[in-house]
């Protein structure tokens, strides 16, 4: 949504540029209105990178427990079969 909000204000600053002047625009303008159109992607790499670690944390985790269900269903399943012999 960062990255989504900063090209929306920067199609928005550069079509809001007066077209056909000889000076283009006013350069200290244009330098604000980026500024600030950044802060999109700086507000949503402050979401993004600790929700990436939490997700791998809590992914390894789930991880984990898959790999000892797996092994105790493959036990399981050795002692069902050698009963049954």
């Amino acid at each position: 949504m960062g990255l989504f909000g900063t090209v929306v204000g920067m199609i928005e600053i550069f079509g809001s540029q007066p077209t056909g002047t000889a000076t283009g625009g006013n350069p200290a303008e244009l330098a604000h209105g980026i500024s600030v159109a950044l802060y999109n992607t700086a507000f949503g790499l402050i979401v993004a990178i600790p929700s990436l670690i939490f997700w791998r944390y809590f992914r390894g985790r789930v991880d984990e427990y898959l790999l000892t269900l797996e092994l105790s269903a493959e036990h399981l399943a050795r002692h069902l079969n050698h009963l049954r012999k």
